[in-house]
């Protein structure tokens, strides 16, 4: 009987463990990104895109025409990363010899006032190894997002270079844990997000 009551002291500590596992199963995180893409001419370079980009694990869906100049990108950020889908369009096999350049579109409105700058400057500098973020209008704190090329770390499972929460988080996130500014990436033909609730 003594062996026996710790065997049953222990047995809910156990369960208990193994619960808390599988709250940090994978949670799913969609998304569809507008990813701008210089040098898509024609159907075939649409393809070519398409055809790279749907190598992607995570990646579901492609919407692009020619001309646009940008592509509706469905994936999962917590699979493949923004970084990875660049990559692959970057890595499309150009039709018209013109290699296919992705970037990204994203303003933090109140970035001008105060001190925010350079507090949103100290966050973009974390990420200067992946992405080289330029500013199109500091007044207005509109940027684009050029990506470096992709580092792949074989060990690491999971999305690999940069990923939008590298700023969205820290940017984003109320205060102590981030600066609490609103960050937007720009998205063509979707409505926009829907205000988050504080």
């Amino acid at each position: 009987m003594k062996r026996i009551l710790p065997a049953l002291l222990l047995a809910p500590t156990l369960v208990f463990t193994a619960t808390a596992a599988e709250k940090k199963a994978f949670v799913p995180h969609p998304v569809t990104a507008t990813f701008y893409i210089s040098n898509v001419q024609c159907g075939s370079c649409v393809d070519a895109v398409a055809e790279s980009v749907k190598r992607v694990k995570s990646a579901t869906d492609v919407k692009m025409q020619p001309g646009d100049g940008y592509a509706q990108i469905s994936f999962d950020t917590h699979v493949s990363s923004y970084h990875q889908i660049a990559q692959a369009i970057a890595e499309a096999a150009p039709v018209h010899g013109d290699k296919y350049v992705p970037t990204l579109r994203m303003s933090v409105p109140d970035y001008a006032k105060g001190d925010n700058a350079a507090k949103v400057d100290a966050v973009f500098a974390k990420s200067k190894d992946q992405v080289k973020v330029i500013a199109k209008n500091r007044e207005k704190g509109e940027f684009e997002i050029q990506f470096l090329p992709l580092k792949v770390d074989a060990a690491k499972e999971g999305p690999q270079g940069w990923n939008a929460g590298k700023f969205g988080h820290p940017v984003g996130d109320p205060a102590p844990k981030g600066l609490g500014l609103k960050l937007l990436v720009k998205r063509e033909g979707q409505p926009a997000p829907a205000a988050k609730k504080k």
